[in-house]
């Protein structure tokens, strides 16, 4: 901090300094200038104070804190868990409202079989009370779950998805294996819409089967402050899957967020009644074709491929690459510089090369 004010001090010495003197003019014309010189130097340490008040809250609105690997937010050093959890968040129209997505870092929303979309919540600087329905794994799902070496969470799942996770010795929590203190049903929504979790509940299990405390992980990087991107505006951005499966952003000016509808209605939180939003949104296009009679699908997360990064009111088209199931997806301009999110919550949306996205 002294070193800002020391900088700050230099400077109006040597701004005062640097004036030459004034030509003769007549004694209205001296006084004039002498006026609006005190009124420019009045402006300046006013603007040199409001920089060090701005600079001085900052300072102590971070100090004792840390910054969030999986946000770039500075939080309360308890807030962090010390490992991510990934669950599988039904979106079958019966399983709405969701709990627990409020209170995400990342929500990655792909599509599953019949053209009906599924969530994965990574959690990571929360303790949610509640969350669920939780629903099944699948392969692709679990290609993005690797990137934070989590505890993934889910009711079962696809042959190729239980296989995976046995050969990839993933920290398992499969409600299928778990006892009633882990996972529950809720009589409220039908089977198979209606089972929960918490994550009191889930660290409990955790520890049970000797899981490893600590996730090991790398991440993307976050711009120090809330920053512009070069790009088109865009105030909405649907992604039409199917009937009652309309995922929609919309732009709020005053906040910077991207608030979140489903068929054209605030998407909350069913605990935390809170109206889902987003600082940062990348659309990820990928190849996508159905393997099998049950319409189950194989999405390709490997590789390279184009999509589109969306903050504070803008859209810029960017490009994806994955080198393996256990690489992090890394994202860049179309000039190959990875681009630096805004500090937030981020949402993906992975989805077909050929789904036409409405913007506006």
């Amino acid at each position: 901090m002294k070193k800002y004010i020391f900088l700050i001090m230099i400077l109006l010495l040597f701004t005062g300094c640097s004036k030459s003197e004034p030509a003769l003019k007549d004694d209205n014309s001296v006084e004039q200038s002498i006026i609006e010189e005190d009124n420019n130097k009045v402006v300046s340490e006013n603007n040199i104070k409001d920089s060090i008040d701005n600079l001085d809250k900052k300072v102590n609105d971070r100090e004792g804190k840390i910054k969030s690997p999986l946000t770039g937010l500075y939080i309360e050093k308890e807030q962090l868990n010390p490992r991510p959890i990934a669950v599988m968040i039904d979106n079958y129209y019966k399983a709405r409202p969701q709990a627990g997505l409020s209170e995400a870092d990342i929500i990655y929303e792909i599509l599953a079989e019949g053209n009906i979309t599924r969530y994965m919540a990574i959690i990571y600087s929360s303790k949610p009370s509640t969350i669920g329905p939780v629903r099944s794994a699948r392969p692709y799902f679990i290609s993005k779950a690797l990137e934070y070496d989590p505890l993934y969470v889910h009711v079962g799942g696809s042959p190729q998805a239980l296989k995976d996770v046995k050969a990839l010795k993933m920290a398992d929590i499969d409600a299928l294996s778990c006892g009633k203190n882990t996972f529950w049903r809720k009589r409220h929504k039908p089977i198979p819409n209606n089972m929960y979790t918490s994550y009191e509940a889930l660290i409990k299990e955790a520890h049970r089967r000797k899981y490893k405390a600590n996730g090991n992980f790398k991440t993307l990087s976050f711009n120090e402050e809330d920053t512009d991107i070069e790009g088109q505006i865009l105030k909405d951005i649907k992604f039409p899957y199917r009937k009652n499966y309309v995922s929609e952003f919309r732009y709020n000016d005053e906040e910077k967020l991207y608030y979140r509808y489903i068929n054209n209605k605030p998407h909350r939180d069913e605990v935390t009644k809170i109206h889902l939003s987003a600082k940062n949104i990348i659309v990820q296009y990928t190849n996508t074709k159905v393997i099998d009679s049950k319409g189950r699908l194989d999405v390709n997360l490997i590789g390279k491929g184009k999509g589109f990064y969306i903050t504070n009111g803008k859209i810029m088209k960017i490009i994806w690459k994955k080198g393996s199931r256990r690489d992090i997806t890394r994202f860049y301009d179309l000039n190959e510089n990875e681009i630096k999110l805004n500090p937030g919550i981020t949402w993906y949306q992975i989805v077909p090369s050929n789904l036409k996205i409405i913007m506006n």
